[in-house]
């Protein structure tokens, strides 16, 4: 179903290297710059800036079932707050929101309407694709995408979604691989 490419493999123990001293360095910025290449989710067990071993844990159990996943960036994640990291899934874009505890965690996704993910608390999202939620631990997961493999890998890891609904498509062609 998925290919685990050699490269990512290659390239775990230098990124593991460049995440450490990320960690070590000035507090992470809001989106993802040019200098700022893709890392693996799960070299080492740690993220970029020491994020989080939740987020290296969902990465290494969606690589484990045989999906590709990179970390491509930081977002800004309003309005469920955390810190949103985009990974890239067998090609496909997936977001995810990193909290605190599980508790701020548990609270969002309490926010989250799960017949209409498009209100969230009082904010109305008019999301580019369908939205798919799901949480564990410190993470919230969101799928907008259309590939049935990313949503049953994802659930694979991490269960049914909690919340899922109609959005609007995109407007121009489909969304880019990553």
């Amino acid at each position: 179903m998925f290919e685990r490419p050699a490269r990512m493999l290659r390239l775990a123990i230098p990124l593991c290297a460049a995440l450490v001293a990320a960690a070590c360095g000035v507090g992470p910025s809001p989106t993802r710059t040019p200098e700022s290449p893709p890392s693996s989710p799960t070299a080492g067990g740690s993220t970029a800036g020491g994020l989080s071993p939740d987020l290296a844990a969902f990465g290494g159990a969606l690589q484990a079932g045989g999906a590709t996943v990179t970390e491509l960036g930081t977002f800004n994640p309003d309005p469920l707050g955390g810190r949103g990291i985009h990974l890239c899934v067998a090609g496909e874009q997936v977001n995810v929101y990193v909290y605190g505890s599980e508790q701020e965690r548990q609270a969002v996704a309490d926010r989250i309407d799960p017949d209409d993910p498009g209100n969230v608390g009082t904010a109305m999202v008019s999301w580019v694709g369908n939205p798919r939620f799901w949480q564990r631990e410190r993470l919230i997961v969101l799928y907008l995408g259309k590939d049935p493999a990313v949503e049953a890998g994802i659930s694979a890891v991490l269960g049914e979604p909690f919340a899922r609904g109609q959005g609007r498509g995109p407007v121009g062609p489909d969304q880019p691989a990553c």
